[in-house]
């Protein structure tokens, strides 16, 4: 209402409410220009644009006053925010037939008209006006000019042409020099395209131009970025403790990200544990990477003491923090909290459903998945993630075909996708109904052009159930894939070819993660084995000779060979060294828990369940498929991993 009362004291000031002319002296024209500007500024501040628009049209039309520069800074901000290309284009043509601007105003909204069209995503218009705005003679070319085209590119999905202009006309131009805006941008493009050497080289000229100097967290923070998404997280990292004590949530955001897409959780943990050592408050962004960090780990005492830390007043308006929470407790055992913590959501969402069915399926309880399943269908529309994991919760518990197939056939058509009906496959093939299964796959096939998952599922069923008969029927259908040939090799003890091995030799190696209770009982230790870093535990290997010895003795062979296709999908030797620091270090009661980022095999399996009767230890084991209890000589799978 404010505004309104004010337009109406610039509009009585002229006492022109009809009429379109006024006499008015020079003074009076400055003094409502400013008061025109000022209105505009606040419509624009507040998020009103058209109302700029208006008071623009009706201080040309009704009061007859001509705008000044900064009044078009207000028209050109509202137009770009207001999204209609043909007011920008008749804003466009008012500054261009305005022969009162001076040189640098008119270069200044050249510059501020790219902008106004990139918003609008109407890119073309923005390179024109930057292609003219070049040609124009005694104006010098500064680089706002470059950085306003980099930032329209970006912002239009385009970051390789900000890369392609500023090679082609900054690059090996030694007039113009970055400043911190267009080198945030470049930077920007650098991470979108995964230019590392153009990254290189701009962080290079930050540096000689001194743009870190005084520190610029936003310019540093999108250095690091550049190099975490371009696969040199030590130089990210290496900046990021150059800037300490100054970093902000951001920086520290963007390395916790990192770390989680290349598995080092801990990583992640650390440094929640340098920020609380600092004056800098956690944001919900720095909770969410901390809850995803300990849902990687899949340990149940790091969750526990991580939703401890969250204050619960966040957690309560914030959907995704809750959402984290569910899906990490899901994931490291504690159900029933999950299942409390899904319960106190006053609007459920599939996105929450799906991680709580994602945690029984893993763990076997398919029976509570599907009462849940039915306590919620009349609250929410299902879609596709719950349908998939509803029947993953029924083929990984086993017994339960009849109800996943009653499921499957009230799914509605656009969400039967190959991950759903490969959910249906794995539970018909662990029924051992395999001819069930593979009809099944031929009935979908007119349904779905790739058809490629179901193929390998069926596959997965009959490598871990051991049916060598199956697995030659459907071999021409899974000749693309490097892990199910290696799998192959391995059920028919033959040696796969040699691109096949070395392929999984460059592959990420395997990690696993266990904790272990600290001497004063204060905190648990969280152990990293990694299949390609063991050096450091080599103490521990004559243990696990004894282990070894152990298990022989009841017909089981642990030891590692030569030419063992299994160590390169499994990663033996970091699960095994994991179990025995806990012999070790633990008491002989205590269980034994265990995240490992690969797949369990036989041998591993079967030798972890007599383990569990030789020791009297119940030990827990979260593989990249699902979660195997193994107690007294039996395992929650039922041999069906």
């Amino acid at each position: 209402m404010q505004y309104f009362r004010r337009l109406s004291l610039i509009r009585s000031s002229f006492r022109l409410l009809s009429s379109s002319i006024v006499d008015v002296t020079p003074s009076t024209i400055e003094k409502e220009l400013y008061e025109i500007n000022k209105l505009m500024k606040t419509y624009n501040n507040t998020h009103v644009p058209i109302r700029t628009i208006a008071l623009f049209e009706w201080m040309l039309n009704i009061i007859n006053i001509k705008p000044d520069f900064n009044c078009y800074l207000n028209i050109i901000r509202a137009c770009g925010e207001l999204n209609n290309l043909n007011i920008c284009q008749n804003i466009h043509k008012y500054i261009q037939n305005d022969q009162t601007l001076k040189i640098q105003e008119y270069h200044q909204l050249q510059i501020k008209l790219i902008y106004m069209y990139s918003k609008i995503k109407n890119i073309q218009s923005a390179e024109q006006i930057f292609q003219q705005v070049k040609t124009i003679k005694n104006l010098p070319i500064d680089i706002s000019l470059f950085g306003t085209m980099f930032k329209g590119y970006n912002m239009n999905g385009q970051p390789n042409k900000t890369i392609e202009l500023y090679e082609n006309e900054i690059l090996n131009n030694k007039i113009i020099e970055l400043d911190a805006i267009s080198a945030t941008c470049l930077l920007s493009a650098c991470t979108d395209c995964h230019r590392l050497d153009i990254g290189e080289y701009v962080h290079d000229e930050i540096l000689r131009l001194g743009l870190l100097d005084p520190p610029n967290i936003r310019l540093a923070t999108a250095i690091m970025n550049m190099y975490c998404n371009c696969g040199s997280i030590d130089r990210a990292r290496e900046l990021f403790n150059q800037l300490l004590p100054i970093v902000d949530n951001v920086a520290y955001s963007t390395l916790m990200k990192t770390y989680l897409s290349i598995n080092q959780p801990v990583e992640v943990l650390n440094l929640f544990k340098q920020l609380q050592s600092s004056s800098i408050l956690p944001d919900s962004f720095i909770y969410l990477n901390i809850i995803n960090a300990c849902n990687q780990l899949g340990l149940m005492h790091q969750a526990e003491n991580i939703h401890r830390i969250i204050p619960s007043y966040i957690i309560e308006r914030n959907l995704s923090l809750h959402s984290g929470l569910i899906d990490m407790h899901a994931h490291c055992l504690h159900l029933n909290e999950a299942y409390r913590l899904f319960n106190l959501l006053k609007q459920k969402t599939n996105i929450s459903l799906a991680n709580l069915l994602h945690g029984y399926a893993i763990n076997g309880q398919g029976q509570q998945a599907l009462k849940l399943f039915e306590k919620v269908k009349s609250e929410l529309i299902f879609n596709e993630q719950v349908y998939k994991m509803i029947l993953y919760a029924c083929a990984y518990t086993g017994g339960l075909v009849h109800e996943a197939q009653d499921i499957y056939k009230i799914i509605p058509d656009k969400y039967k996708t190959s991950q759903v009906a490969a959910a249906m496959v794995s539970t018909l093939a662990r029924a051992s109904l395999f001819d069930e299964a593979e009809s099944f796959i031929h009935q979908y096939k007119p349904k779905s052009q790739n058809i490629s998952l179901l193929w390998s599922t069926f596959f997965m069923v009959c490598y871990h159930s051991k049916n060598l008969q199956y697995a030659k029927l459907i071999y021409d259908h899974i000749t693309d894939d490097p892990l199910l040939l290696l799998l192959f090799s391995d059920m028919t003890n033959s040696l796969p070819s040699n691109e096949i091995i070395n392929y999984f030799q460059q592959q990420t190696s395997g990690i696993c993660w266990t904790e272990i209770e600290n001497n004063d009982k204060t905190n648990y230790i969280i152990y990293k084995f990694d299949d390609n870093n063991l050096s450091k535990f080599s103490s521990l290997y004559s243990e696990l000779n004894i282990v070894i010895n152990d298990l022989k003795s009841i017909g089981i062979n642990w030891k590692i060979y030569e030419n063992d296709l299994k160590k390169l999908f499994c990663g033996h030797t970091a699960i095994r060294l994991a179990i025995v620091t806990h012999l070790i270090l633990t008491l002989p009661t205590t269980s034994i828990q265990l995240t490992t980022t690969k797949s369990i095999c036989h041998v591993c399996h079967e030798g972890i369940k007599q383990l569990s009767l030789l020791k009297q230890r119940d030990i827990i084991l979260r593989d990249n498929i699902r979660v195997h209890h193994f107690h007294h000589g039996q395992c929650s799978c039922h041999d069906q991993f």
